[in-house]
């Protein structure tokens, strides 16, 4: 699998810890979706948030924040991604 790498900008343990170790603002797991994801990165975000984050957030949460950030950094190259897909 190839991963898209950007030129990595140094990030803080502060920096990483404000955008992913937060509670979400997103509505309650229950009303989200299931998925299911490598049984590896679960363990990993599993210890992360256990390790990392003293447990004060949850796996969800964790998660969201990802996507959420994801989406954000992205936002353009996905966009442009669909005007390549769109059938007119």
């Amino acid at each position: 699998m190839k991963f898209f790498n950007r030129k990595k900008e140094k990030k803080s343990v502060d920096e990483y810890r404000s955008l992913f170790i937060n509670e979400s603002d997103a509505p309650p797991a229950r009303f989200g979706k299931s998925v299911y994801i490598r049984k590896e990165h679960h363990e990993r975000i599993s210890q992360i948030i256990s390790v990392v984050a003293g447990s004060e957030v949850t796996i969800y949460a964790y998660i969201d924040n990802v996507l959420s950030n994801h989406f954000r950094e992205f936002d353009e190259e996905i966009i442009k991604l669909f005007k390549e897909r769109a059938i007119f």
